[in-house]
């Protein structure tokens, strides 16, 4: 037996010789549980990596089909976006009389479009829409206190087919036709209608409008640079002739159309593509 105690010194619990007595117990529960949490860590790290790793494969193949189809000539898609001026240098916009002392010479506006294309080799072909507004609204006869504005708008809708002519490394240049229609919108407002009196919203526009449609045929010539296994920039001039209805209309308030007859148009802008090998 020990001096201070029932056991023998040889016989006493580990615990008790070391002198931890009970408090020995939470140090091993409480270690037991940070080991778990690593554990716990590490497999969702795991988790992760693996959940991630298929996305991360599949978007490096995309690129590298992407890439093989344009290199080798593989058949793929692509969604080009473009953005430029577009200006209608001969045209005589007449939007308040027929009278040629009336007409202005010459429109210039801002473009947008977008367009799907199916790239087959040297070949491409598809289908698209652009969209031009005036940069600024002229005024529009009626009596100055209605503060009356004229502005327009226009609207194509057309197919396009390229031929890709020649290619330096990473670069590319094509020509090709377009053809598709036209359609021509002239609105008339008053102030009352750019500036409510109230935000009471009535039945009906808040502006006189009217659209001209016409066929469009053309030709466009641009080139690309492909920055990126997907993607791509590059720039286009483009001429279309519009083939529009010889009679102005005419709206219910007595204004006429801008336009009519034959109008010459042309584009000039930037683009950037997104390739998707099929």
């Amino acid at each position: 037996m020990s001096p201070g105690g029932r056991y023998p010194t040889l016989q006493a619990p580990a615990n008790v010789r070391a002198g931890q007595g009970a408090r020995a117990a939470p140090a091993r529960h409480d270690s037991a549980r940070s080991a778990r949490a690593r554990g716990a860590a590490c497999a969702a790290a795991l988790a992760a990596l693996l959940l991630s790793a298929p996305g991360r494969a599949d978007e490096s193949r995309a690129a590298r089909r992407a890439v093989a189809a344009r290199e080798r000539g593989f058949p793929y898609t692509m969604v080009e976006v473009s953005s430029g001026v577009m200006t209608l240098p001969g045209a005589d916009v007449c939007p308040v009389s027929p009278s040629p002392s009336a007409c202005e010479q010459g429109e210039t506006s801002v473009s947008l479009g977008i367009h799907n294309l199916y790239r087959w080799r040297d070949i491409g072909f598809g289908a698209g829409i652009f969209w031009a507004a005036t940069l600024t609204s002229d005024a529009a006869r009626g009596a100055r206190s209605l503060g009356r504005d004229h502005a327009r708008s226009y609207f194509m809708l057309d197919g396009l087919f390229r031929y890709y002519a020649f290619r330096i490394r990473k670069s590319e240049w094509w020509a090709g036709a377009t053809i598709g229609g036209v359609v021509v919108n002239d609105s008339w407002s008053v102030d009352a209608d750019r500036n409510p009196y109230s935000d009471t919203a009535y039945v009906g526009p808040r502006a006189a409008t009217i659209g001209t449609e016409g066929v469009a045929a053309g030709l466009a010539f641009g080139g690309d640079w492909a920055f990126a296994d997907n993607w791509s920039v590059g720039s286009h001039i483009r001429y279309s002739s519009w083939f529009l209805p010889e009679q102005r209309k005419v709206s219910p308030t007595g204004d006429r159309a801008s336009l009519s007859e034959r109008v010459d148009m042309f584009n000039i802008g930037v683009l950037i593509a997104y390739r998707l090998a099929l």
